[in-house]
């Protein structure tokens, strides 16, 4: 019986802190959402930590290396003040930008962020490879070069919580 309670207790601390990209049909009960969308029209690789009182520091919620369908990440929270750290992965970024979010009970917190240009970056690049190649050589070989990147700002607010609606009826769906 004990052991059953350890983990019940456990998948509550889970359910409560956060969830994947999700779109229920209707909003579950004890759950509040927030939706994080770009002025951007490209495709963006979101990562999203929450800050932990326990550890005092920033742990993992979301981090994916491909783009949310719908053009915009829902996640599901535990009702509550909520500390977010939001940045992408496949961008340039000069510093991960952090928003209070107050989630309510059944409703949707839209997050707006805002990429804004910062000037521009080097990025190295290392290709290895390991193996045969053309003429039957074997071992390891490196291709190391270069690129040029734009590296971008980012802000980010807190909208006014609004009704619970599926992503595809969200004005910021695309």
């Amino acid at each position: 019986m004990k052991r059953v309670l350890m983990l019940a207790a456990a998948g509550l601390f889970v359910v409560g802190c956060a969830s994947p990209n999700v779109n229920p049909p209707q909003a579950r009960v004890n759950t509040g959402y927030v939706d994080f969308y770009a002025d951007s029209s490209e495709e963006l690789n979101w990562q999203v930590r929450r800050f932990d009182d326990r550890t005092g520091s920033f742990q993992h919620v979301f981090s994916e290396l491909k783009p949310p369908q719908d053009g915009f990440l829902r996640l599901a929270f535990a009702p509550g003040s909520h500390r977010l750290q939001v940045t992408f992965l496949n961008r340039v970024i000069v510093k991960p930008v952090e928003v209070e979010v107050q989630v309510q009970d059944g409703r949707i917190t839209p997050v707006r962020v805002t990429l804004t240009a910062a000037g521009v970056a080097l990025v190295r690049t290392r290709e290895e490879n390991v193996g045969g190649v053309g003429s039957r050589r074997y071992g390891r070989h490196a291709k190391i070069g270069s690129d040029e990147a734009v590296r971008h700002d980012l802000s980010a607010v807190a909208e006014s919580p609004v009704a619970y609606q599926p992503k595809g009826q969200m004005p910021y769906a695309r």
